[in-house]
């Protein structure tokens, strides 16, 4: 893998683990700022880390509870622009039973898809783990990322 490729899923993948950790924290300019600036390539690997980490938490906790009134909290801290459609999406697939695999998704804006499997994961962990074990689960990853050589390659929100 090239040098410029590691470098892009590394930012990915802080990229991810910041938004879900402003999620679980309800830090409301940490989400809405969270993907600011960034590029479609940018955007591209944050999404796929996420899609990566969503489906793994899915398959980790099996079939997950996702209450409505929590999904409706969670999801009123993202951005303006993609709560509605992300909260459609995300209500659509919870409704069939299917995830958001089906909901129509990928005809989202890119950040609006981040967003919306960012809101679904947090809303899982805090179901299975309440906000203090969600977000140790959240950290541990991420330190394990710093000790594989991998630090945040750009400035702690």
């Amino acid at each position: 893998m090239a040098a410029d490729e590691q470098a892009a899923l590394a930012e990915g993948m802080w990229r991810a683990t910041d938004l879900l950790w402003a999620y679980l924290t309800e830090d409301r300019a940490r989400v809405r700022t969270g993907l600011e600036g960034l590029d479609d390539h940018q955007l591209e690997h944050t999404l796929a880390w996420q899609a990566r980490d969503h489906d793994w938490l899915f398959d980790d906790l099996g079939e997950p509870s996702m209450s409505v009134p929590l999904l409706d909290t969670v999801a009123a801290l993202a951005p303006v622009d993609c709560e509605f459609m992300m909260t459609t999406a995300v209500r659509k697939g919870v409704a069939a039973g299917t995830g958001l695999a089906s909901s129509g998704l990928e005809d989202f804006p890119t950040a609006a898809q981040i967003h919306a499997l960012t809101v679904c994961m947090a809303v899982m962990l805090l179901e299975a783990h309440g906000r203090p074990s969600a977000l140790e689960f959240v950290a541990a990853p991420a330190d394990d990322y710093v000790r594989r050589g991998h630090p945040r390659p750009y400035p702690a929100p």
